[in-house]
């Protein structure tokens, strides 16, 4: 089953949170050491770096070092640090600070200047740069100008008062990662540009590119790391709900060529606007596949995301206050617009054995920002059987719907939303070749009759049927050849007409009645006085319906050209003017 990103989150909070050495770790925005001993007691030191995901267009951001006694987490007074700073093995800065509560604040301002300002005032005892009476320290330069790994080196040199210098200095280092966000432009099969973004929670994305139905892309990584120092890998896929080409209820993932389990790969309808899949590796998780994965590269992850072949129904969602877990589900698993569907809606009750209890919920259904479905809906809580919701999408619904479910039991905040894709109905390509079957040796066909139908939808009202008859391995037309004309429904034939192809072209009319909606299968047999036959199934909607939908048909054959004799109607005489 899927996990839903507030169980995501609570997860990286927890675990991104600390390493378990002095040495390396790798935190997203901050980290906080374990314990040291200090002067015979133990302190914990944290660093954190504000807001913790990049944007080129906010250059101010907040880096945060915190000394404290384990104990009982009162700040170690009158601390002075020196802070060094590097990426991709370049340094940035390295500066001394100082700040008497021992809870220094450094904001930095990033631009392309080729040097680094600071201002503030000056430590007493120690050319180190402390806050102002009104001002945190300010550093302004080439600091912060890209997401990925910062690693870190701090030193203290003094603590609880500015003239304590230690006669050995404490040494922490790790890296904290800025997330990086990057937007890229696809094109779909229909040439339309749709934007994905990629977040991700480590180092810097590289190689972007889609492929068909794939995303490829990769990020440095050092698989001869220790992994005891690292908490997770942490990468975001963001769909937008436009791009419904590539809005899978099931993805999977490849990691160097690795297939990932499924608990790896998770999707969130809720927390942005579109669809985002998290792929969340834990250290555990990175040790089990690193000798394989090198094989690949020592150096770098490379992601590929696509479609799973399985339904990865149903989709879940946990509502904002933690309180219901809700799975949606439907059938067919291929939503077709104008066709009927049953959604299913099943809300479990967390940290509760209650069963079977009744609550009451909105649901809404919004397409392209308009409303197409509201409703109260009266339902259960902790059951096995779901609430059902039956509908019939438009073909102007074909895309990504958005479906919210709201105010269960009342409570503004118990709401998830799903995205569902709904499908434009399957067209059929005239002519429909068919190969014949022989009622006696199934193996041994010998005609290809092409099929087509005016009007292209079936519905009430007459219809015309052309047909085309050649053989099978000429390919030539037949010449004149008899046959039978059926249809049948629910088993019992409503038509039958025997007749003649003049030079292997004809038509049929035939004229539906309310009674004779639904599937009819077409079946044209006797050919040439044999036992052979095809037929295919259809279906007749009602006056002003859909598109007709093929269900059942035999192989098709290659493209012959049809003979422009036999009888013609005017519609039959435009359709063979027209191949």
């Amino acid at each position: 089953m899927k996990i839903f990103y507030s169980f995501l989150i609570i997860f990286l909070v927890a675990s991104i949170g600390f390493s378990t050495n002095l040495a390396f770790g790798h935190g997203l925005g901050g980290e906080t050491h374990p314990p040291v001993s200090l002067d015979g007691r133990d302190v914990t030191l944290s660093i954190d770096i504000s807001p913790s995901v990049f944007d080129k267009d906010d250059p101010q951001r907040y880096i945060t070092l915190n000394l404290s006694e384990s104990k009982n987490q009162s700040i170690v007074e009158h601390v002075t640090f020196a802070l060094e700073m590097t990426k991709d093995g370049e340094q940035i800065f390295r500066r001394i600070f100082h700040d008497d509560s021992g809870n220094l604040i450094i904001k930095v301002i990033s631009d392309d200047s080729d040097e680094i300002k600071i201002k503030g005032d000056k430590s007493p005892a120690i050319e180190a740069w402390m806050k102002t009476a009104t001002e945190p320290v300010t550093m302004t330069g080439n600091i912060f100008n890209s997401g990925g790994l910062y690693e870190y080196k701090v030193e203290i040199l003094t603590a609880d008062s500015d003239f304590n210098f230690l006669d050995k200095r404490l040494e922490l280092i790790g890296a904290v990662s800025l997330a990086e966000h990057n937007t890229y432009e696809i094109l779909d099969s229909q040439g339309n540009s749709n934007e994905v973004n990629v977040i991700s929670y480590f180092d810097t994305i590289e190689n972007f590119e889609f492929d068909s139905d794939k995303i490829f892309f990769s990020m440095p990584f050092d698989w001869n790391q220790d992994f005891e120092q690292l908490s997770v890998v942490h990468e975001e896929v963001r769909i937008s709900k436009e791009f419904s080409e590539f809005l899978h209820t099931k993805y999977e993932a490849k990691l160097n060529g690795i297939q990932l389990k499924d608990t790896n790969v998770t999707i969130d309808d809720y927390s942005v606007d579109g669809r985002t899949v998290h792929i969340v590796l834990n250290q555990k998780e990175l040790n089990e596949i690193r000798e394989q994965a090198m094989q690949e590269s020592i150096s770098q992850m490379f992601f590929e995301l696509g479609p799973s072949n399985d339904a990865g129904l149903p989709l879940e969602a946990i509502t904002p206050d933690m309180r219901y877990r809700v799975f949606l589900s439907w059938e067919p698993e291929i939503i077709k617009a104008g066709e009927d569907v049953t959604l299913f809606l099943q809300t479990n009750e967390l940290f509760t054995d209650k069963s079977n209890k009744n609550i009451e919920y909105k649901v809404e259904m919004s397409f392209d920002g308009n409303q197409i479905y509201k409703e109260h809906i009266s339902g259960t809580v902790n059951s096995e059987t779901p609430d059902k919701i039956p509908f019939n999408f438009s073909p102007e619904n074909v895309g990504t719907v958005k479906l919210d479910m709201l105010d269960i039991e009342g409570n503004t905040l118990s709401d998830v939303s799903f995205l569902v894709v709904v499908n434009p109905q399957e067209v059929a390509k005239f002519p429909i070749k068919l190969e014949s079957i022989s009622e006696s040796n199934p193996d041994d066909g010998k005609y290809r009759v092409d099929l087509t139908w005016f009007p292209n939808t079936l519905e009430l009202g007459e219809s015309e049927f052309i047909m085309s008859f050649y053989d099978k391995d000429s390919r030539m037309t037949t010449g004149d050849v008899s046959y039978d004309f059926v249809l049948v429904q629910n088993g019992t034939e409503i038509h039958r007409k025997s007749g003649i192809a003049s030079g292997g072209g004809t038509f049929e009319n035939f004229v539906f009645v309310e009674k004779e909606v639904g599937d009819v299968t077409i079946r044209i047999e006797k050919i040439a006085g044999t036992d052979e036959y095809v037929e295919i199934t259809v279906n007749v909607v009602p006056e002003f319906g859909l598109l007709a939908l093929l269900v059942l048909g035999t192989a098709f054959g290659i493209v012959i050209i049809a003979s422009k004799t036999g009888k013609k109607t005017p519609l039959y005489r435009n359709y063979l003017e027209s191949i």
